[in-house]
């Protein structure tokens, strides 16, 4: 079994051994946007947990690949956009906007968590094109970048470095269940809409 990263929020009661720290502003935090409603036919966005269990999977597999000289990882912190919204019966439910998304600025949320890395190994290490996570292959590809930009006469020793990767999630399935997590390049500008494009930054140190 892959470790987990640490998390501590909203569910850390009905899981003691993930932690992660979230913090709401906007809509879910109670001002306009926590009563929005989708519109019939209007998505309402892939689910937050569900986005939280792909990102923490991809997360997993990115750790399992070594990058030799590279700083370990020491923390992780997710941006997410999310939109609150209230069913027939009254019930909230939280969603991330997805490419399929169509709510407005308006009622708009971030969901911020942070992330510390599992203290256990990997059971086994990877090689990067065992990589099968998107998300995974997208960090690895920013930390040899890093690693490279770091490298010259004379050559320095690369203790520290912030990554951020943005991202876009794809929902399928009942209530956004199911969900895809597609890192944005350059051919993505003009594309996608703001609201629709997620961050994740990586903290590695010595």
């Amino acid at each position: 079994m892959t470790p987990a990263f640490r998390r501590v929020g909203r569910r850390a009661a009905a899981a003691a051994s993930a932690i992660f720290f979230a913090s709401l502003s906007g809509g879910c935090a109670g001002t306009g946007g926590a009563g929005a409603a989708a519109a019939p036919g209007q998505a309402e966005g892939a689910a937050l947990e569900a986005v939280v269990d792909a990102i923490q999977r991809a997360l997993s597999e990115s750790e399992a690949e070594e990058l030799p000289g590279f700083p370990p990882l020491r923390s992780v912190t997710v941006k997410l956009q999310t939109v609150a919204t209230r069913s027939v019966g009254g019930e909230i439910a939280v969603y991330v906007f997805s490419l399929e998304s169509h709510y407005t600025a308006e009622s708009a949320s971030t969901v911020e968590l942070k992330l510390a890395p599992p203290s256990e190994k990997p059971p086994r290490r990877l090689r990067p094109e065992e990589l099968t996570e998107a998300l995974a292959r997208s960090i690895h590809a920013a930390k040899v970048a890093a690693a490279r930009a770091a490298s010259g006469k004379p050559s320095f020793v690369l203790t520290a470095a912030d990554i951020d990767v943005k991202f876009t999630v794809e929902a399928t399935g009942g209530a956004g269940a199911k969900v895809t997590l597609v890192p944005l390049g350059a051919e993505a500008g003009g594309k996608v809409g703001r609201n629709q494009v997620q961050t994740i930054t990586l903290s590695f140190a010595s």
